[in-house]
């Protein structure tokens, strides 16, 4: 490990301090650019009031760490070796430490960097988990690695203790056909919430499992569906010691394949111990503004089939596939936050990591990703894919919801997307809520921060664009090939990306042509 604090392989950052207001509603407090060269690329890992990481491999065989404080100064840069045929995968973070995965398509052999982000050291592990493991999901409490993922098509749940380097597949034998989902760690509680989606014939179950940090069963949960329908996705989410939420969507039983996952709307269930006190559903045919992302003619097409479905006693079935959000409690409601989505697909040879969208592809910075193709459908079984090549996940509307605490349905509302791609399936809207009753919806896209402010039913702020520009004299953005916004601390969000910029009319040292990784601190 190599610790330089001031000349870390000399890099020039370029620090643009804004002052004018991008609009009433948002101002740009700080923005850094570092240059971008070669195959040069960052990930962005952000912590709260405690700041923000920003992780790259300068060299084949190295990483590189540097962590900057709120006001996006660099605290501290650290070198460290890796194995020089391993990608760089994900991150995780539990409130403690960012932990680094890397490893190579299909191999059991994985180096865990733990970067301990308050006084800038790194602590390096290998391990070895199962042959042919594709890894799905990661995440860490502690010094307890939890990794999701299929051998041979079938799921694995692994448990490795870094300290002692024993590695143990935690048993998830559940009778029928099940498929790892979600895994998210639940820091308040200190435990790693796992959802398994249980399928028998068209028919699909909810278990949910806590585990603690040695991987001991803490509790588990089963949602059983109407016998009409089917769940589709859950996220577990522990209230208290007694009192656990589980949601997420369902769809009619008779409407799901292999191919396809058809979503009808999202349910909730209150598990008090281990039995469900209720679980309620709620088709989209009731909500009141998620058709808002069609055009006018389209709605009322939507609407008449609907009024058409009801007075005859039925629902109209419905095609949706949604990424649902962890609940935000409220008061004593819940706001429920997702996004709709489909994936598309490309016809040609694939690749050996094409079919699963490894590697190499639009979206990621550097490195593999991870993909769960359980996330999004549950009916998936590792065939039906040989002529497909993964094209990327569009998005099309959010939508956010409020519930009572006995499940009811309060109020509705939604935002567009404007054609959001992305390689890797993962939340793009943030959602903030504040004591008056508002509540802020951002995302950003095509290097533009968007938002829009609700009440309820109502529309307090109609969408907002704001350009998230360089404030340069001569800049113009020529491209932005990936931009990200995330809520940060208190009224402030970060805004990063990977930009092209040219510059015709300002001063010699502005002028040219750059490419840049930025990161910009915005406050609302």
């Amino acid at each position: 490990m190599n610790l330089n604090f001031s000349a870390f392989r000399q890099i020039s950052l370029l620090f643009i301090l804004t002052t004018a207001s991008l609009l009433t509603a948002a101002q740009g407090v700080k923005r850094i650019e570092l240059p971008l060269s070669g195959n040069m690329a960052y990930q962005t890992v952000p912590l709260g009031s405690q700041g923000v990481l920003l992780i790259s491999k300068p060299e084949k065989g190295t990483f590189n760490v540097q962590k900057f404080d709120t006001n996006l100064e660099r605290v501290w840069s650290i070198d460290g070796p890796i194995e020089a045929n391993l990608d760089y995968i994900t991150a995780s973070y539990d409130g403690q430490a960012v932990f680094l995965l890397f490893s190579k398509y299909r191999s059991s052999l994985y180096q865990i960097v733990k970067v301990n982000v308050g006084p800038g050291f790194v602590e390096t592990f290998t391990i070895n988990t199962v042959d042919r493991f594709e890894i799905t999901d990661f995440k860490t409490l502690g010094y307890s690695v939890f990794m999701a993922g299929m051998v041979r098509n079938e799921p694995v749940l692994i448990l490795t203790q870094l300290r002692t380097a024993q590695t143990k597949i935690l048993p998830s034998a559940i009778k029928g056909s099940n498929a790892i989902q979600t895994v998210e760690v639940d820091t308040a509680h200190h435990l790693v919430n796992v959802c398994f989606a249980v399928k028998k014939g068209r028919q699909t179950r909810i278990v949910a499992r806590s585990y603690e940090e040695t991987g001991e069963l803490y509790a588990q949960v089963s949602v059983d569906p109407e016998d009409d329908y089917s769940l589709l996705s859950g996220r577990l989410q522990v209230l208290n010691d007694s009192v656990r939420i589980v949601i997420g969507t369902y769809g009619y039983r008779n409407m799901q394949s292999t191919a396809n996952a058809a979503s009808q709307g999202l349910y909730i269930s209150k598990i008090i111990g281990n039995e469900p006190v209720f679980t309620r559903y709620h088709s989209f045919t009731e909500f009141k503004n998620f058709f808002n992302f069609m055009n006018e003619r389209q709605q009322e097409k939507m609407e008449k089939r609907i009024r058409k479905k009801k007075e005859s006693g039925n629902d109209l079935k419905l095609n949706y596939r949604l990424l649902v959000h962890d609940i935000v409690p409220k008061n004593n409601n819940f706001l429920l936050v997702a996004e709709v989505f489909y994936p598309e697909y490309r016809y040609q040879n694939p690749t050996m990591m094409g079919g699963l969208g490894y590697g190499g592809m639009m979206g990621y910075p550097f490195g593999m990703g991870l993909y769960n193709p359980y996330l999004w459908n549950p009916m998936y079984g590792g065939r039906g894919y040989n002529q497909q090549v993964f094209d990327g996940f569009t998005y099309t509307h959010a939508v956010v919801a409020d519930v009572d605490e006995n499940g009811k349905l309060l109020w509705d509302n939604s935002i567009n997307f404007d054609n959001v791609k992305s390689m890797d399936l993962r939340e793009k809207i943030k959602v903030q809520t504040f004591t008056n009753g508002n509540s802020r919806l951002v995302y950003s896209h095509n290097g533009a921060i968007r938002s829009k402010i609700i009440k309820g039913n109502q529309v307090v702020d109609s969408d907002r664009v704001i350009p998230n520009e360089t404030n340069v004299e001569g800049d113009k953005v020529r491209k932005t090939s990936t931009d990200d916004i995330d809520y940060w601390y208190n009224n402030f969000y970060l805004a990063w990306g990977e930009q092209r910029i040219i510059n015709a009319a300002g001063d010699p040292q502005t002028r040219g042509r750059r490419n840049v990784f930025y990161l910009n601190k915005i406050a609302y």
